[in-house]
């Protein structure tokens, strides 16, 4: 049976707590490896070389799709990787990213199924009596992308569509946020002087595969895993 307490009960009384759980297996089995690493960090301070900007969503875990352990991403998530106009928070990390960090990459990773696209696609950032909530108002950032998709959609290589209107616009707005990118001083200085490079990602929850948007801007090839050497 599930024990259950007043709201505000501590963590510590919930012994079936799956998140304390979780920070319990972290303890016993994978911390005492990762200290000595975490420790360096720790001591000299990380030093990224990607700004990752990704969705929100539970199903997609950065760390994993890029095979990348502690201080290799700093990651900005949000819903529905959005790169709005000057905005506090993520104009915030990018900044801090780009101009102290000094990373050399910025990857926007979309996915299959995202719920802000869906969203979108059904209106919900323009319902009468949801337009004030917080994320009506941050839906609305995604107006260029559901603009975009109409007249200029991307798709994935060897398809001659893409298989349904919210793919469609999951890979677009990949790119519309790149070109939102594009648009914050600190991203267009070091642009111009070639330090920094950007890049589109798409990621297939039910395959598991991840697609790479190619130099046309529209098209996102499979990322195919290396060869092993002929023995």
């Amino acid at each position: 049976m599930q024990i259950t307490g007043p709201p505000g009960t501590p963590a510590a009384d919930h012994p079936h707590d799956p998140l304390i759980g979780g920070v319990r297996d972290f303890q016993q089995h994978t911390a005492p490896g990762l200290r000595p690493e975490l420790a360096r960090l720790a001591r000299e301070g990380q030093s990224p070389a990607q700004l990752f900007i990704t969705c929100a969503d539970s199903r997609l875990v950065p760390n994993v799709i890029t095979n990348s352990g502690p201080g290799e991403l700093f990651t900005v998530r949000n819903i529905g990787n959005l790169v709005p106009p000057p905005d506090d928070s993520v104009s915030a990390a990018i900044e801090y990213a780009v101009d102290i960090l000094q990373v050399g990459t910025i990857a926007v990773c979309g996915h299959s199924g995202c719920g802000a696209m869906q969203s979108l696609l059904h209106g919900a950032h323009r319902r009468e009596g949801l337009a004030r909530t917080p994320l009506t108002r941050w839906l609305r950032h995604g107006q260029d992308s559901l603009q975009r998709v109409r007249h200029s959609p991307a798709r994935l290589a060897g398809a001659a569509a893409p298989v349904d209107a919210l793919e469609r616009l999951c890979l677009t707005n990949v790119v519309q946020q790149l070109d939102n990118l594009r648009a914050h001083p600190s991203v267009r200085r070091r642009l111009a002087t070639g330090a920094l490079r950007l890049t589109g990602l798409y990621f297939d929850l039910s395959k598991a595969q991840t697609y790479l948007l190619t130099r046309n801007g529209r098209t996102f090839s499979p990322v195919r895993p290396h060869l092993e050497s002929a023995a």
